[in-house]
């Protein structure tokens, strides 16, 4: 009986080792990929001219003939990395070759005693079809082939981006990898993506929301002030929650619907690129929506509140990305004003998603502005990049952290915020 009792506490600590020991292998001190935590302005504009002359729209087909798309290694680079950042909260890199990529990611890893970082590199060759993973090494530990293929399943199943990456994978035909460019023969098939993008259930709630700003938007003659919308719609979202249970649940999928509504029509985006039938609704009058007496302020609040509500969902990194898209065509620089606007939404949003039932009663008592978006009219803006690289030493740097602190003790002292 002892000896039976000894083996299995050598074999108990042998498998406690053995773990200790791939995290050990698994983790690093030092980040593999260090980059800018966003795309600049030019890289964004650079992404979007590169999508806009490859958007399979402009060039209508008759049936699914097979299209190409090529896109250069830093183009390639720029998007994978920008994905990392939205989807992982890393960073990330990619290297193409002669018939093959190097694909590599940084993941913050905090509190950990063996090291903050989770270094991820893996290599694909070109086949006929899709590339095959070849080789993948977490941190120091080689990782053989067949494990790595059903980690990368369970990854994107983690991420819940295994319908997208098959939906995707299933329009295209071929991937050709060069050293200067990637090619691309695919068939084109927008209803796919949109049911990813937005699921047949989640499109009918969409339709309520969207039916309510109707009514409330055609009242208006010019701008519309966002603190006279956000009542409305999440009295919509108190009285569908209850119908639909009441739990905190219901009444967070709620609020983050009415958000995505508020967003799309505040940033001047069609329910109907994501929803095809979207296009037989009824539309909301074109109003600008204010905070503050700005159009910007409030774009720039619901991107961040939708985005902080969704945790990342791919609807709102759409509509993030449009954001910061349209924000790259005027070019107007840095500005902390900005950063507060997003701060508030993102504060709103939080409570949106995780207090979604007190938001709903503080919201059906009427707000103001100074609600939920503090005063910013004394915060620099329309900063050049080298005046506020001159005056503020960039992003992390003493004095930019001390704006930072200062925007979040304002955001803070919100009344609907606390």
């Amino acid at each position: 009986m002892k000896t039976v009792l000894k083996l299995l506490l050598l074999t108990v600590a042998a498998l406690v080792l053995s773990a200790v020991l791939i995290v050990w292998l698994a983790l690093h001190d030092r980040a593999l990929v260090v980059r800018d935590s966003a795309m600049t302005p030019a890289d964004i504009v650079r992404v979007r001219d590169l999508l806009s002359a490859a958007d399979p729209r402009k060039h209508p087909q008759e049936g699914e003939a097979v299209r190409t798309f090529h896109a250069g290694g830093r183009d390639l680079d720029l998007v994978l990395h920008d994905a990392a950042r939205r989807l992982l909260h890393g960073a990330g890199r990619v290297v193409l070759e002669d018939q093959a990529a190097r694909v590599q990611f940084s993941l913050q890893v905090p509190h950990s005693p063996f090291g903050q970082w989770l270094n991820v590199e893996a290599r694909v060759r070109q086949t006929v079809g899709w590339p095959v993973l070849e080789q993948l090494q977490i941190g120091r530990l080689p990782v053989p082939t067949g494990l790595a293929r059903w980690l990368l399943v369970q990854g994107l199943a983690h991420y819940q981006l295994t319908e997208p990456v098959q939906t995707v994978m299933g329009m295209v035909q071929q991937v050709t990898l060069q050293p200067a460019e990637i090619v691309l023969d695919y068939v084109w098939r927008p209803e796919g993506l949109r049911t990813v993008m937005l699921p047949p259930a989640d499109q009918q709630r969409l339709r309520a929301y969207v039916d309510r700003l109707v009514p409330l938007v055609r009242l208006s003659r010019e701008a519309v002030p966002l603190a006279g919308l956000l009542p409305p719609m999440f009295e919509l979202a108190r009285v569908r929650a209850a119908a639909a249970g009441g739990d905190d649940a219901a009444a967070a999928l709620e609020n983050r619907t009415a958000l995505i509504a508020l967003a799309l029509y505040a940033t001047g985006q069609s329910p109907s690129r994501f929803v095809q039938e979207a296009r037989g609704w009824a539309q909301p009058v074109p109003r600008p929506v204010l905070l503050r007496g700005r159009e910007d302020f409030s774009m720039h609040f619901l991107v961040s509140a939708v985005l902080a509500a969704e945790g990342g969902g791919r609807l709102a990194d759409a509509i993030g990305l449009y954001k910061e898209i349209s924000d790259s065509r005027g070019g107007s620089g840095f500005s902390f004003n900005d950063i507060a606007a997003d701060r508030a939404g993102t504060r709103f949003g939080q409570i949106a998603a995780n207090d979604p039932k007190r938001l709903q009663a503080e919201l059906s008592k009427g707000v103001t502005d100074e609600d939920f978006m503090p005063g910013v009219a004394d915060l620099p803006e329309f900063l050049s990049e080298a005046e506020f690289k001159a005056t503020y030493g960039g992003v992390g740097a003493p004095a930019y952290e001390r704006m930072k602190a200062d925007i979040e003790r304002r955001v803070a002292s919100r009344p609907l915020l606390r």
